[in-house]
């Protein structure tokens, strides 16, 4: 009986796993972008809503490069679909979350970058 149990939590494991590594392959797009662009990073972390990384305050044009990386990196590993369907998927679920501009999110600092921008704030 504790098999048919044990049957059914292994695709949950499973899945929680995939979506941690596109999770932590998101959070090396931020931060290869800081570095890339000369942005200290301070620190990295985990916490109830998933990975983080803590860097120094970059330009406008830096903030929205690096805000951009995360998703970016789902965006390409999205193409791994057609062999490994649930990383995929996952990969997808990934941007279309971090990319909704609700407060803390990549979507909130790529619109509050963006607004800065046309509001005539130099990006340099």
């Amino acid at each position: 009986m504790h098999w048919v149990w044990l049957r059914w939590f292994q695709p949950v494991v499973f899945g929680f796993g995939v979506g941690v590594v596109a999770m932590i392959l998101h959070e090396c797009g931020h931060l290869a972008a800081a570095v890339a662009l000369g942005v200290r990073v301070k620190r990295i972390g985990v916490r109830w809503k998933g990975v983080f990384t803590v860097r120094e305050q970059g330009t406008v044009r830096q903030n929205l490069l690096i805000a951009l990386a995360g998703p970016s990196v789902n965006l390409l590993l999205i193409a791994v679909g057609p062999w490994f369907p649930m990383f995929g998927l996952a990969n997808l679920c990934c941007v279309l979350v971090n990319m909704l501009p609700i407060q803390g999110s990549d979507g909130f600092r790529v619109a509050d970058c963006w607004r800065r921008i046309r509001e005539g704030e130099p990006a340099n």
